[in-house]
Order: structure tokens, then C-alpha cells, then sequence
């Protein structure tokens, strides 16, 4: 078995473990993504642009909601307006693609954030 598939295999499990114990929506939505293996937000937004009928690069809450049931991800009715407000930082009633992909993206680790701080201080 090569190392990517390995990884890939071990990626999957650890989401599916985690999301047992996860309440919050949008690490639910993170998380049922990974179980889906490495390209699963990849694959979420391809389903994001499918989404947008009338290519705006933004949807609305009814073509929020067709897009994660089309996508197959398990969320109450409640969980999808909680996420979809989330996502909607600028209020517009729409969601657009940018506004999704950077609350989608879990937030750096401290050890991340440390490693390019570091990387900077070389470079200057």
C-alpha cells in the first residue's frame, strides 16, 4: 500500500472518529468533508460553484441548503441556517465563494503559526 493511500486511509478514519463527538456544524460539515478523504472540501467546492445557477460566485440559503444535501452531508435544518449565517459575513442574504472557502479552512494550529513566524524572521 503506498504512503498516500495509507495517509489518506488514516485521514479518513480520524474524521469519522472525531465527528462522533462533535457538535458544532461547521467542525461537523470540516469533518464529514475529511471523512471523505484529502479532496473532500476540494469536492465541496466544485459542489459550491455547481450550486451557483447563475454563476454570481455567491448563493443564497435555498441554494445553500440543496447544495449540502445533494452533497450528502447530514445536517439538521438548523444546523444548515446556523452554518449558512456563519458563512454570511457581510449580511448580503448570500453566501459567495470566498466568504465559504475561509470559514471552511479550519484555523492555523499554534505550531503552524509559529513555524511561519519563524520563517518570516529568516527571510527578513
Amino acid at each position: 500500500m503506498a504512503a498516500t493511500q495509507r495517509g489518506e486511509r488514516e485521514l479518513r478514519k480520524k474524521a469519522e472518529a472525531q465527528l462522533k463527538g462533535t457538535k458544532d456544524p461547521l467542525e461537523r460539515l470540516r469533518l464529514q468533508c475529511l471523512s471523505r478523504g484529502a479532496s473532500g472540501i476540494k469536492g465541496l467546492g466544485r459542489s459550491f460553484r455547481i450550486m451557483d445557477d447563475d454563476g454570481s460566485r455567491s448563493i443564497d440559503f435555498r441554494e445553500f441548503t440543496k447544495g449540502m444535501h445533494d452533497y450528502g452531508l447530514m445536517l439538521e435544518k438548523e444546523e444548515i441556517q446556523d452554518l449558512f449565517n456563519r458563512f454570511d459575513q457581510d449580511g448580503s442574504g448570500t453566501v459567495d465563494f470566498d466568504e465559504f472557502l475561509k470559514n471552511l479552512r479550519p484555523p492555523m494550529s499554534e505550531r503552524r503559526k509559529k513555524l511561519i513566524n519563524q520563517a518570516f524572521v529568516k527571510i527578513d
